[in-house]
């Protein structure tokens, strides 16, 4: 098919077979208003997937097109001798068949696998033990994928640290996986499901950063990936984004979680102008509690990265900078430790552990930290924010130096300890509750040197449909021009992860499933009518299986 008139033939002929099979097989679907509006965007989004796998390969034959080219010259020392990459006409029938089979529809269906986060703590703390010394009792000075105690831990209420600070809030929890956790009667397990999801997210920030390699990563091989994970409500995006968040600390990654977007977004206490910044905004009460989490988490894996005075000088005031070196040094008194500090620089540990005690530097010395750790290439940095659609509606924040009627609320970009996430993202949707602007200087987006950004969507907190859309929309569109940003939508639990998903509730005890020695799981009418009542949902699934 040469002509344009032929290829819209084809597609045309496409849209009628798809649309008679669809009302075949779901009747009732077909009988809703917009049903060939909703067929033809499927249509859409499978021919542009198409397009793009195929580009890819002629991209791949490209480079290795090239490649062999110059082999031949320098073997030969004849430039004439090109050959120009094969048409897609031309490709083995199994590259044609993955570029065309695009829903996986010919492929078999992956086997769930469940992330144990107590045994996979424990394990990798093992091993770095294991690791630390060779045969003839010399250290190993690769510690890339070592773990601290903390993480091998759990918390008060039995949540794994290696999701920290993720925790069950005294009014209302985040995601409903630590309410499964509560629920089961063996306390010793906490499984999260690897979907292919999470999977597809951890390829994208791989490929991206090669940070999982146990070789040493060349500077110029370190790049960051930006990953916008969307889905409906209780497909599990929050266990997703915590099951990425341990994998990564796992793997050797500096990283920030922020759960709760939604408590972040309007609980900040109170809100000042920046005295370093002028424009800007601090939550003081935030921003100690911010660095409480990374010290508390990550302060051994920023120990030995260092500030000079020069460089504070971006984020705090003299005064500040005066106040900052007297703390530390007062600290370094009191504990009586061998390293005292310096005069001229501090690490990234001592400058958290100031912040979380000092109201009045806090905003800054996190700031500080985020800013190095974005721009450093030793450890990859990422960062993950749950319920991120939830910065994106009506503001919450109010000053009159901003707005002298105080009637207009600061965007949330003009939020200091928010500003460098967002930047990193680069998303500006047409529509959101609040002005967030791009930076005047720069309208490009200033993601980490080394590690990867993830962000996920809530469809469960009270944020306006309208601006959940529009920031989607705004996603989707960012993925189309920048190869480093990428859209994943988790789906629903298909009829193979609903049977294993109701075996680990048989497993762990859970609901009705706790006593009935098997009857449900191996009854596949039981099956059946579980994944028919809850959709594939799992939220739906945990409350289907709590009923008698």
């Amino acid at each position: 098919m040469s002509s344009w008139e032929e290829k819209q033939e084809a597609v045309d002929a496409l849209f009628e077979v798809i649309e008679e099979r669809v009302k075949e097989k779901e009747p009732i679907l077909a009988k809703l208003p917009d049903f060939k509006e909703k067929v033809e965007d499927g249509l859409e989004q499978v021919l542009r997937m198409v397009q793009s796998r195929a580009r890819g390969i002629h991209k791949k034959n490209d480079v290795d097109a090239n490649d062999e080219n110059a082999t031949n010259e320098e073997e030969s020392g004849d430039s004439s001798n090109t050959t120009s990459p094969p048409p897609l006409e031309q490709k083995t029938k199994q590259e044609l068949e993955n570029v065309i089979d695009v829903m996986g529809i010919k492929q078999d269906p992956a086997v769930p696998v469940f992330m144990d986060l107590l045994k996979a703590a424990k394990s990798q703390e093992n091993k770095s033990a294991s690791t630390s010394t060779d045969d003839k009792g010399e250290s190993n000075t690769n510690s890339k994928k070592s773990l601290s105690t903390f993480f091998t831990q759990s918390n008060e209420s039995n949540v794994p640290n290696l999701i920290y600070p993720l925790n069950v809030h005294h009014n209302d929890g985040v995601g409903r996986m630590v309410e499964e956790w509560e629920l089961a009667a063996n306390k010793e397990t906490k499984r999260i499901m690897m979907r292919d999801g999470m999977k597809e997210i951890a390829a994208k920030i791989v490929e991206a950063a090669h940070c999982c390699n146990d070789d040493m990563v060349e500077e110029d091989e370190k790049g960051a990936a930006r990953v916008f994970v969307t889905g409906k409500r209780g497909v599990g995006k929050t266990a997703a984004l915590a099951g990425l968040v341990a994998s990564a600390r796992i793997s050797g990654h500096i990283v920030v979680y922020l759960p709760d977007g939604d408590r972040l977004r309007k609980h900040g206490f109170y809100i000042e102008p920046c005295s370093y910044r002028t424009g800007y905004y601090n939550l003081p009460e935030i921003a100690k509690e911010f660095c409480e989490q990374l010290l508390t988490s990550h302060g051994d894996d920023v120990q030995d990265m260092i500030v000079s005075k020069d460089d504070m000088a971006a984020y705090l005031s003299e005064d500040q900078i005066t106040r900052l070196f007297t703390r530390s040094s007062e600290d370094d008194a009191e504990n009586k430790g061998d390293a005292f500090t310096s005069p001229n620089e501090l690490s990234l540990n001592k400058i958290l552990e100031v912040g979380m005690g000092s109201t009045s530097l806090a905003s800054g010395c996190y700031s500080m930290v985020i800013s190095m750790l974005m721009n450093q290439t030793k450890k990859p940095f990422t960062v993950v924010m749950d319920e991120f659609n939830c910065y994106y509606d009506h503001g919450h924040y109010f000053h009159m130096d901003y707005d002298e009627k105080v009637s207009k609320p600061i965007p949330i970009n003009k939020i200091t300890i928010f500003k460098p996430f967002l930047d990193a993202m680069g998303l500006y949707p047409t529509e959101a509750g609040n002005e967030i602007t791009p930076n005047e200087s720069s309208a490009e987006p200033t993601p980490m040197k080394w590690g990867s950004m993830i962000v996920g969507m809530s469809e469960s907190r009270a944020v306006r449909q309208s601006f959940t859309q529009a920031l989607t929309e705004s996603a989707r569109a960012q993925s189309q021009r920048d190869n480093s940003f990428h859209v994943v939508d988790l789906q629903r639990f298909n009829d193979v992860e609903v049977q294993h998903v109701l075996y680990n509730f048989e497993c762990t005890g859970i609901g009705r499933l706790r006593f009935d020695r098997g009857y449900t799981t191996l009854n596949p009418d039981e099956v059946e009518y579980l994944r028919m009542v809850s959709g594939g949902i799992g939220q739906r699934l945990v409350e289907a299986c709590l009923l008698p």
